[in-house]
């Protein structure tokens, strides 16, 4: 599954948002199997927060541990950052692309 970040918003950057997100996906997250990759792209968001990210990605890493896939993460270095902070809190590491 590809979850294209910026349908969320260019500027990612708030936790409420983040919890907003989180939970408007989950609909979607009940129809892939547990086995299957999903895989967030990063292309066109301007700007990732920790605050954000913690209450989406985290949630995300901590109930499909080893199938989350960051991608174009290097691409803007807001989000480079972010994910580079939070890396050191989930027990089980997302593959960064």
């Amino acid at each position: 599954m590809m979850l294209l970040m910026k349908n969320f918003g260019e500027k990612l950057d708030s936790r409420p948002a983040g919890r907003e997100a989180w939970l408007a996906i989950q609909p979607k997250l009940r129809e892939i199997a547990q086995e299957e990759n999903i895989t967030l792209d990063f292309m066109d968001v301007l700007l990732l927060t920790p605050s954000f990210a913690d209450e989406f990605i985290t949630n995300l890493v901590r109930e499909y541990p080893g199938h989350v896939i960051l991608s174009r993460t290097r691409e803007n270095i807001t989000v480079q950052k972010t994910l580079e902070f939070l890396w050191e809190t989930w027990e089980q590491k997302p593959v960064m692309q």
